[in-house]
């Protein structure tokens, strides 16, 4: 089975910056980041609470981490069973492909279960993440069916040091 994967927004720290996981048969899980989420994990990894520092590198691979742990729980909520899952990812993060790639190995093999083959691609106007991720990320009123709740501390058991 195929699932792409797709963000909507020009940086993870944006409010309402919004990452979404679809297959071509209209399933869709998404999570939009909330001005409050952005404000206290930036506020945090200022403070030093998180592993990675404040240099360059380090927000880069901060914000590589942050994308891969809520990929993780868009998938758990699925609740999908260990077969062979075709991901096609939204070249999004360029030069950070292997990071990706690592982390989501750990998170969704080691963590779920799930084996996994990655493709890095440009997702056509059309695939169901990008429609999806456009859409979530401008509904003000989050109407759209399909998100999915992840509080701080979720997102924090990845990050502290």
């Amino acid at each position: 089975m195929k699932f792409e994967i797709d963000v909507s927004g020009e940086d993870i720290f944006d409010r309402d910056y919004t990452i979404v996981v679809a297959d071509e048969n209209n399933l869709v899980k998404g999570f939009k980041f909330t001005r409050q989420l952005v404000q206290t994990l930036r506020a945090r990894q200022g403070e030093g609470r998180y592993r990675y520092p404040l240099s360059r590198h380090g927000k880069s691979m901060f914000r590589v981490r942050l994308y891969c742990i809520i990929v993780y729980y868009l998938f758990k909520s699925l609740k999908i069973e260990g077969k062979e899952r075709s991901l096609e990812i939204c070249r999004d993060f360029q030069g950070h492909e292997k990071d990706i790639t690592s982390n989501l190995k750990y998170f969704l093999e080691k963590l779920l279960g799930l084996k996994v083959e990655i493709k890095y691609v440009k997702l056509p106007k059309e695939s169901n993440a990008d429609k999806y991720a456009f859409l979530m990320r401008n509904d003000v009123k989050n109407k759209i069916e399909g998100y999915v709740k992840i509080s701080l501390e979720d997102i924090e058991k990845f990050l502290k040091k």
